[in-house]
């Protein structure tokens, strides 16, 4: 830790001294590493956590924005949930057959979710991801998956990034990438490849909206070329529009996977899909999870999935997602920073520019570490909760405005690097 850092964090960083040297890479998320966050000047460990607030084992509270990389859409240890799964905890919770709250959770999803005919229930989205993709490899027979995003860290999809150390070289010649709201990069995919693409699979919306009917239009190329189209709404769906991006721009794909706000935290992912295709790989490929009839997640999703829908949590989360983007853009004007909050309100992203000698990353890194000091876990993607309050994003917001001003007046005076408390940012990995 950096001589500079006062002891705010001290036992966040007793602990992950501790952490380094039992975990790989010191945590079990990568993203959750102090490294890619403002190592020095942050927290490491959570105590404990309720509704749009954590509490490290310092003691500082922070109202979150992370929220667990998104999976806490109702808020952290939120009363109706944990109960019903407490109720099912007495019960048991994994058996030796299954169990109805399977086919209930089922029933659910598909009365939800456009493209939902028939379900797969897993655990995570990048196992979500793998069983779509080997499903229209094997519906279609053929081999190559066009990408656009990122879906997970199985070896078909990380094998293009700079972590694919241990991954087969030879799945490079299986995966193609095209770039999002560019039509003619995907036509260059199955240009490359004719008569080869089992699918084409991307996150129908990211940090920027679809344009010119792009949904339609891959939806159409990947109908013309033979493949099945995936949408990934591991990040969408429950968020953007209870049926996901896919009910929200009204374009419905072959396959779909859910996770993270399925179930407000507990471990669960589904892969969603048309009748017919599933029905004609389902002797033929094999996809099966000891855990997938946990019913304490089942339990979890079946009261998250009534809660949303009853309560219209998403227009909730829509209004006051716009309500922090809107106000952060407002106050990065202010104060006249080369940075944007982007995105939709289900997910907006805060980016920074290179400005002279300082990069975006240590402007970054500064603008976090003040937001962090005074209580507020703001940084590259922020998630709105049914438990955040308007009170709390006009406090956040007045905490990033204060957070800008000193961005200023420290690249006005070129000392900015010499405020930093800890060590600048970095990426989990890059995309070759």
């Amino acid at each position: 830790m950096s001589n500079k850092q006062n002891n705010k964090y001290r036992k966040s960083y007793e602990l992950w001294e501790k952490a380094e040297s039992l975990f790989l890479n010191g945590v079990q998320t990568l993203s959750k590493s102090p490294k890619y966050i403002t190592f020095g000047s942050c927290p490491t460990y959570i105590d404990k956590a309720k509704g749009a607030y954590m509490w490290d084992y310092d003691g500082n509270r922070y109202i979150d924005y992370p929220m667990a990389l998104g999976p806490i859409v109702l808020g952290y240890a939120f009363d109706e949930v944990d109960d019903a799964v407490k109720e099912q905890i007495s019960k048991g919770f994994l058996y030796s057959l299954s169990n109805r709250l399977e086919i209930e959770l089922a029933e659910l999803l598909c009365d939800i979710i456009p493209s939902a005919e028939k379900v797969k229930l897993l655990k995570s989205g990048s196992e979500a991801t793998s069983a779509a993709v080997r499903i229209a490899r094997a519906y279609t027979g053929k081999e190559v998956v066009a990408v656009c995003g990122y879906h997970g860290w199985h070896d078909w999809t990380v094998i293009r990034t700079t972590r694919n150390h241990g991954v087969p070289a030879s799945l490079k010649d299986l995966v193609s990438e095209f770039k999002y709201n560019d039509l003619d990069s995907l036509q260059r995919v199955f240009d490359r490849n004719p008569g080869k693409v089992a699918a084409v699979i991307l996150e129908p919306v990211g940090m920027y909206q679809p344009e010119n009917n792009f949904l339609e239009n891959v939806a159409a190329l990947a109908r013309k070329n033979g493949a099945l189209l995936i949408f990934d709404e591991i990040i969408t769906g429950f968020r953007l529009d209870l049926g996901g991006a896919q009910s929200y721009f009204s374009v419905t794909p072959d396959l779909s996977t859910f996770g993270k706000s399925m179930a407000n935290g507990y471990p669960i992912s589904v892969l969603v899909g048309n009748r017919d295709i599933m029905n004609a790989v389902e002797d033929n490929v094999f996809i099966s999870s000891t855990y997938g009839g946990d019913l304490l997640s089942i339990t979890a999703s079946i009261k998250t999935l009534e809660i949303l829908k009853k309560k219209k949590v998403n227009d909730y989360i829509l209004l006051l997602g716009k309500k922090l983007k809107d106000g952060l853009n407002e106050v990065i004007k202010k104060n006249n920073v080369s940075a944007v909050c982007e995105g939709m309100p289900h997910k907006t992203f805060l980016l920074f520019d290179d400005v002279g000698d300082c990069s975006g990353k240590m402007i970054e890194t500064l603008f976090r570490q003040e937001c962090l000091e005074k209580g507020v876990f703001l940084g590259y993607g922020q998630f709105i909760s049914f438990s955040h309050t308007e009170n709390d994003i006009e406090h956040s917001v007045d905490i990033a405005s204060d957070a800008f001003a000193l961005i200023r007046e420290a690249l006005d005076r070129g000392n900015l690097q010499s405020l930093l408390k800890g060590e600048i940012s970095t990426d989990v990995f890059k995309r070759y």
